[in-house]
């Protein structure tokens, strides 16, 4: 398997926010103020979410160092891009707070990049 580039497309930049994020992802940081890259309709988390019981569990767990500045609502996903006509190998579009996608099927599709 060659390299593969990774990207992360990130919507705001809020003192230091994306320079410290370059400690815990290598690839290169996109800034998307204007929120066009998450599509036409924006996925956002409800408060509900974020205080549910197995949410407050997965908080307590972590308690990773960081700020909790910026509006923290809207929500991610992961794709995994093979070049050309390969297009969208993977994608996985977070439904709910913190849904965390599939490594294994991140890998298989990252394996099949150019085969």
């Amino acid at each position: 398997m060659g390299t593969v580039k990774l990207h992360a497309v990130v919507k705001e930049d809020i003192d230091n926010e994306i320079e410290d994020f370059r400690e815990f992802f290598k690839g290169d940081i996109h800034l998307d103020e204007k929120k066009e890259f998450y599509g036409p309709h924006e996925r956002v988390g409800g408060f509900s979410q974020l205080m549910s019981f197995k949410m407050m569990g997965t908080y307590r767990k972590i308690q990773l160092a960081g700020n909790t500045k910026g509006e923290g609502w809207v929500m991610g996903g992961v794709l995994v891009i093979g070049p050309g006509e390969q297009g969208i190998l993977y994608e996985h579009i977070e439904a709910k707070v913190a849904e965390r996608c599939d490594i294994d099927k991140v890998m298989e599709a990252v394996q099949k990049i150019s085969q």
